[in-house]
């Protein structure tokens, strides 16, 4: 079954958030041990280069996360690194007039592999995981989703587009 983009949340870095992901991975770069954890610190380095962090909620119930960037060659990298971990999928999409590749990834396979490295969820992170609870109808998993995402940009400001396409 074809799955159904219903709502596309993208949320902008500011530059504070960019250097602390620069910083991080200088880290794990600087005490990598092996193959892995080198991959990562490639990874989590290129993921500073980011414009956006884009969340995707699909029916039949399913959310994509993705990262747009700057520049093509950093986002083939970061593609190159993931696709160790995950299945990945590249994209475009127009920002301020640009046409910026992104690099999209299951959420699911994505949110265990960044809790069991101890970070904390993200606003929209706990939504994402809400919105996966199996069992729901379209209408009550929708009705929920729109609750969760007003309060969200009620809180943090800014905007959801709505849509129903397929993906």
């Amino acid at each position: 079954m074809k799955s159904s983009i219903i709502a596309e949340v993208v949320e902008f870095r500011t530059e504070e958030e960019l250097k602390e992901l620069a910083k991080r991975a200088m880290e794990i770069m600087e005490f990598a041990e092996d193959e892995f954890a080198e991959s990562y610190a490639r990874g989590a380095l290129a993921m500073s280069k980011t414009v956006a962090k884009v969340y995707q909620f699909c029916w039949p119930p399913r959310v994509y996360i993705g990262w747009i960037f700057e520049d093509p060659r950093t986002a083939k990298e970061v593609a190159r690194c993931f696709k160790a971990f995950f299945r990945v999928r590249n994209e475009w999409r127009r920002i301020d007039g640009r046409e910026l590749p992104v690099v999209f990834v299951d959420f699911e396979e994505w949110i265990d592999f960044y809790c069991m490295r101890g970070h904390q969820l993200h606003p929209l992170d706990s939504i994402a995981l809400r919105y996966l609870k199996r069992g729901t109808s379209m209408e009550k998993a929708f009705r929920q989703l729109a609750r969760d995402l007003a309060g969200f940009f009620k809180e943090y400001g800014g905007e959801v587009e709505w849509g129903a396409e397929d993906g």
